[in-house]
């Protein structure tokens, strides 16, 4: 409740400093079109420029998107991506808006989700003699990576980069034959090996093959911000602010299933706040490639790899009353950086490590960490020092001292089953409704 709060307020500030309240004064901002993405009702020979006359397509942002503009998009479920293509500046940034409440499109309130993954015809997959292993052929893609939406909705783990062949050596299609809810894809002979998680048919399954590497992607873009949007499997990342982008904003979205849920890489001066990040095969938020002066805030990241993540050279980050909390390795992580600040976050039941450090300046402070397995440990700092206890890191390091332990309950963690069914069905529901409306 408290995060939710608190980015209503950033988000008030933002559409201030954007100009959309209608705020004046000197060196106010500049006012610039404001389009409309509508699933339900729009159309892309409309000029987008109205809630009557909305797009229906993502792509239309793409080149039209100029310094001052707004976007709202409509609830619905986009099998697209958007590249940005063009910068804002400080006075009039680019601004994407998930109308979830659907104040501004006129739609019935629902989740803006946007996916990296298409339906698959599950009837291609032909049974093979080990049971749960089943093969497709002449597929084509550069890369084929599956979910099982009637699961969990984590991806299926690619076999090349399994401990049983990169350090046991095993063949590929062995490993694939042994391990559940894993893929080989033979890109030369265009052959799609799968094992299902159940060994029972894919077509027992309502299995997606995820295509697209990203939802919102930009490369060398300037003051862009993306507000309220949920993102899932995507082949990279749901946000990717890249190559040396920088003043950009990723608040109050959701991103989970893809290979990192937010990525920032080779960026400057990017604030992720208020995000939640989830089943992400890397990290929730990773910061990345000489990244800078870049924040994480009051995020809330679980059953990750790694929660919060900087590495490769970034420096001058901020990870600030995030929560990080069941994440399949670490919390928060920082490898091969330079001050990293650390201070107010919530750091629990982490498998491995709740913080790890290695070769990195950083200070840390007024955290809350707590183990919850017999396994598990406060930190490890470099390569050989690990720490089992906060007392026992806090006396080593001379970090965290104001910080403790039993940190309280948790958030709940998001239903992926009700996000599917919300988004795959919202459309027609919608139309329905609207049509309801207009009588």
């Amino acid at each position: 409740m408290k995060i939710a709060c608190y980015s209503l307020i950033v988000l008030t500030l933002l559409l201030v400093f954007t100009g959309l309240t209608g705020a004046v004064g000197p060196g106010e901002p500049k006012k610039g079109r404001i389009f409309f993405v509508r699933q339900t009702v729009g159309n892309d020979s409309n000029d987008g420029l109205s809630a009557q006359k909305a797009w229906q397509s993502l792509s239309k942002l793409e080149k039209n998107m100029q310094a001052g503009d707004t976007v709202y998009i409509g609830p619905g479920l986009y099998r697209e991506m958007i590249t940005v293509t063009n910068s804002g500046t400080p006075e009039a940034p680019i601004t994407f808006i998930g109308d979830t409440a659907g104040q501004h499109t006129g739609d019935p309130p629902g989740v803006v989700m946007i996916t990296g993954a298409d339906p698959m015809d599950e009837t291609v997959f032909v049974p093979q003699p080990t049971p749960g292993l089943y093969k497709a052929v002449n597929l084509q893609g550069h890369s084929l990576r599956l979910v099982e939406m009637d699961g969990p909705q984590y991806r299926y783990k690619n076999v090349g980069d399994t401990v049983e062949h990169l350090r046991e050596g095993m063949p590929l299609l062995e490993v694939v034959a042994r391990l559940a809810s894993t893929y080989h894809y033979d890109r030369d002979a265009g052959t799609l090996y799968i094992h299902t998680s159940d060994d029972r048919p894919p077509t027992k399954h309502e299995i997606e093959l995820i295509r697209r590497n990203y939802g919102i992607v930009t490369y060398g873009n300037h003051h862009i911000s993306v507000i309220g949007f949920t993102f899932r499997h995507m082949g990279i990342a749901g946000i990717n602010f890249g190559k040396s982008s920088s003043n950009c904003i990723a608040l109050d979205n959701t991103s989970y299933g893809s290979w990192q849920g937010i990525r920032v890489s080779d960026s400057s001066n990017v604030r992720v706040e208020g995000n939640t990040l989830f089943r992400n095969g890397n990290s929730g938020v990773y910061f990345l490639s000489e990244s800078r002066n870049s924040q994480a805030v009051r995020n809330i990241s679980y059953e990750n790899a790694k929660g919060v993540r900087w590495s490769s050279d970034s420096a001058n980050g901020v990870a600030l009353e995030n929560v990080t909390f069941d994440n399949h390795e670490v919390g928060i992580s920082i490898e091969s950086t330079n001050e990293i600040s650390i201070s107010n976050n919530i750091i629990v039941n982490n498998r491995i490590y709740q913080l790890l450090v290695r070769k990195s300046s950083y200070t840390s402070e007024a955290n809350c960490y707590e183990t919850r397995g017999a396994k598990q440990l406060i930190a490890k700092v470099d390569f050989h020092e690990n720490y089992k206890t906060l007392a026992e890191y806090q006396q080593a390091t001379k970090q965290d001292l104001s910080s403790r332990e039993e940190c309280g309950q948790l958030p709940q963690k998001l239903n992926v089953h009700e996000l599917h069914r919300r988004t795959k069905n919202y459309s027609e529901r919608a139309r329905r409704i609207l049509a309801e409306r207009d009588k």
